[in-house]
């Protein structure tokens, strides 16, 4: 039996990906952990290894065909002596590299030639309704789009195979359907007011419009078409509010010591280990802390109303790249030093600015550390990267008077703290008493700091 090669998930929050390149054909032989493909996700590209060793017998997936995670993408034949062709098998469905389709292709085309037949006196005809079956089988993500927005997938003209409906096209839907509203209130507003109520306008709002409507730019305006990361971080952002009742709660922190720690030593603790270190594996180290104290913040609602504590500590750390936003994680982020987590952040944020991030690099994070304070800001609050339970934002270290002992002013280096909550699992005394933590550990530093 071949041994299916399936997509990745690249993420907590990623429902399906896309063959961005077939880096292997038909016919070749691979090495287990060669890498086969390359996959593109909202988060990263990442190549995608193969799990054994064997011949590419079938590429079920196309190129730019983007299909829900776990789904089989390829066969591999692990026998050495295979025979079969780098084209399709006798009798087989399936077609060759650079026209390869899914089994159920044929029955996609049938359904299509005859999505038009209906029986208005009687209800839908037996095409009809295989043809809305077939209509159905979207990606979970897609589908939980369709729903949230109130979408008829009959509406959408699929671009997947077969007629699929994908995630960019509700994507794209969603924002013509925005912008043709946008348009006709525009239009409504040129009405006189006297001739017009504004009870007059408001089926404008409810009424769906067409997808046919396409989005224009003024003179003295410019239309930018996001990126296909840029439209699935996005659809994430709206999902994560939707999906968790969002609650912020915000501390102070007194990050003097470590403050001239790092200015007394930063440079030879470069020179020596190769690789920088700053605030954030003091605050990475500090969370770990507050987690063992409050192991909640370090869990997951499930979709059955039920709590998943993690007990392993994998940080999610946010890294800022030039096409977007990436969560590489750090596992077990409790078991290192502070030269440790130090060198796993530098490595991750190289290998994310290079495009080098593996596909463990993007999985099963449990909480995650975000730091916009490198681009200059006060506070920040973060939304919670799905399907996590918080997310911890520190800003920049700014200097500046604070009363002090015996209502003495000092000028101290003070940052701000961030913690956005899942308030399903979370309440206020439990986010609190994270941070609180968290706010202890980094403050406890002293002038003397064992980085080993």
């Amino acid at each position: 039996m071949p041994t299916p090669v399936k997509m990745p998930r690249l993420g907590e929050s990623v429902a399906e990906g896309t063959v961005g390149a077939w880096l292997k054909q038909e016919g070749d032989y691979v090495e287990k952990d060669e890498a086969i493909a390359e996959i593109i996700t909202d988060k990263i590209n990442a190549e995608l290894p193969s799990p054994v060793a064997g011949r590419l017998t079938k590429i079920l997936v196309e190129t730019d065909q983007a299909v829900p995670v776990n789904t089989d993408i390829a066969l591999i034949e692990e026998s050495a002596d295979v025979t079969l062709s780098a084209g399709a098998a006798p009798g087989s469905d399936v077609a060759p590299v650079n026209g390869a389709r899914q089994a159920a292709t044929p029955v996609l085309k049938e359904v299509t030639a005859n999505q038009f037949q209906r029986n208005d006196a009687y209800g839908a005809t037996p095409v009809e309704r295989v043809d809305e079956e077939e209509r159905q089988r979207i990606s979970p993500l897609a589908r939980r789009l369709a729903r949230e927005h109130g979408i008829n997938l009959n509406d959408i003209v699929g671009t997947g195979a077969g007629g699929r409906v994908r995630k960019e096209d509700i994507l794209a839907y969603i924002a013509q359907r925005q912008a043709a509203a946008e348009e006709a209130i525009s239009q409504a507003a040129t009405v006189e007011t006297s001739a017009r109520p504004i009870t007059a306008m408001q089926p404008i709002f409810a009424t769906p419009t067409t997808a046919s409507s396409t989005t224009s730019a003024g003179a003295d305006e410019e239309l930018v078409t996001p990126s296909r990361m840029r439209l699935a971080i996005a659809e994430h952002m709206v999902r994560s509010k939707r999906t968790s009742p969002h609650a912020t709660t915000i501390v102070e922190v007194d990050m003097t010591n470590i403050a001239k720690w790092l200015e007394q030593n930063k440079e030879e603790f470069k020179r020596r280990e190769g690789y920088a270190i700053s605030y954030v594996p003091f605050v990475m180290k500090a969370v770990c802390e507050g987690i063992r104290k409050y192991p909640l913040i370090n869990s997951t609602w499930t979709e059955d109303n039920k709590i998943i504590i993690k007990k392993r500590i994998n940080l999610g750390i946010a890294v800022a790249t030039d096409v977007g936003l990436v969560v590489p994680t750090v596992y077990d982020a409790d078991q290192y030093t502070l030269a440790g987590l130090a060198r796993q952040v530098s490595s991750l944020a190289q290998r994310a600015r290079t495009n080098k991030l593996t596909i463990q690099d993007m999985q099963n994070s449990t909480f995650v550390v975000n730091n916009p304070g490198v681009f200059g800001t006060i506070i920040s609050v973060p939304i919670i990267n799905q399907p996590h339970a918080g997310i911890l934002s520190m800003d920049a270290v700014v200097k500046r008077p604070v009363v002090v002992e015996d209502d003495a002013i000092a000028i101290r280096s003070m940052m701000y703290l961030c913690l956005s909550f899942d308030h399903r699992i979370l309440d206020g005394a439990g986010a609190g008493g994270f941070l609180q933590a968290v706010r202890t550990k980094v403050q406890n530093y002293g002038r003397e700091i064992d980085v080993y």
